[in-house]
């Protein structure tokens, strides 16, 4: 009897023996469902690293135990100079809109200017020197140090001036540093005698241990930009204007490398092609953040992270 395999069945066996060695041969598919999870992890890991960067760095923080600065006490109400009068309505109501969205108080139709939006036609600085002295340096919280100097003299196409107001921890007093009867500069304008009345916050503190909580609260009172015209040709003002109201209504560090974070206070780094269009979606999270987050706790910027990370990553998935 002939035990030979048959053609057929030769045949058979070399195929079968031939799918195995090229399944052994080809490598776990990098779209199997248990990589894709492992992907989207380490993506959402990234995110949330250079998200927490982002916000830590942009926002100024201070060393000696005080609250980061936003609009609380005084509504924001903006006023803009130097262009005509159809831009500065634009930036205005630009201001005025991302203001909104943030969550920062907003004045009504006619209420007192204190977010100046200052369009300079050449270098600012000697116009600014003149304003440093006027009244005793007034207009900027009576400085007439080097932080007034430093701000008069530094070269940046946009720069910005805060005058905060300081709360204690127990909401009994509210000092604006425009009314700070403890400065000897300050005093004379304070005094009753035809200076300016000093203002009282008698909110009492709702907090029962001071441990978490900033042992003052500083509140911007108003904000002074100053925008170089000659140093802004290549933004539009659509940019510009967007670009103001982020270092407006929140205390930006100007100075700090944010790196490849999609945000419009990069407008002046990089080249034309790469700057963001318009207020991004990390700027957005961020105001947002500050704003929606407790402004006494210690640990508002680990809040404003967590904040701004779910802001972003809900807007991604629309």
């Amino acid at each position: 009897m002939d035990t030979r395999p048959s053609g057929i069945h030769y045949a058979f066996w070399i195929c079968a023996f031939a799918v195995v060695l090229t399944l052994s041969a080809i490598p776990a598919s990098a779209d199997t469902p248990e990589s894709i999870t492992v992907q989207a992890q380490r993506e959402r890991e990234k995110l949330e690293h250079d998200v927490n960067v982002f916000v830590s760095t942009a926002i100024a923080q201070s060393h000696y135990d005080e609250s980061l600065e936003r609009w609380t006490y005084a509504p924001v109400c903006p006023l803009v100079a130097g262009v005509s009068k159809e831009l500065g309505e634009f930036v205005l109501a630009r201001v005025s809109q991302i203001a909104r969205t943030a969550g920062a108080p907003l004045g009504l139709e006619k209420c007192k200017p204190n977010f100046f939006v200052i369009i300079s036609p050449g270098d600012p600085a000697p116009r600014l020197t003149k304003l440093a002295h006027k009244n005793g340096g007034q207009m900027f919280n009576y400085e007439t140090g080097e932080e007034l100097k430093k701000f008069v003299e530094i070269s940046r196409p946009v720069r910005v001036w805060y005058n905060v107001g300081t709360t204690s921890i127990d909401g009994a007093s509210f000092v604006s540093e425009f009314l700070d009867t403890s400065s000897l500069r300050a005093r004379q304008f304070a005094d009753g005698k035809g200076g300016l009345e000093p203002v009282y916050n008698t909110l009492p503190s709702i907090y029962g241990s001071r441990t978490n909580v900033a042992l003052a609260t500083r509140d911007i009172l108003s904000v002074i930009i100053i925008v170089d015209s000659k140093k802004v040709t290549d933004i539009n003002i659509g940019q510009l204007a967007d670009y103001v109201s982020v270092i407006g209504l929140a205390q930006i560090n100007l100075d700090k490398d944010l790196g490849d974070a999609p945000t419009i206070l990069s407008i002046f780094r990089g080249s034309e092609v790469s700057r963001p269009k318009e207020m991004t979606e990390w700027d957005k999270a961020l105001l947002h953040a500050l704003y929606s987050t407790p402004q006494r706790s210690k640990m508002q910027i680990s809040a404003m992270q967590t904040a701004a990370l779910k802001d972003i990553t809900s807007n991604s998935t629309h």
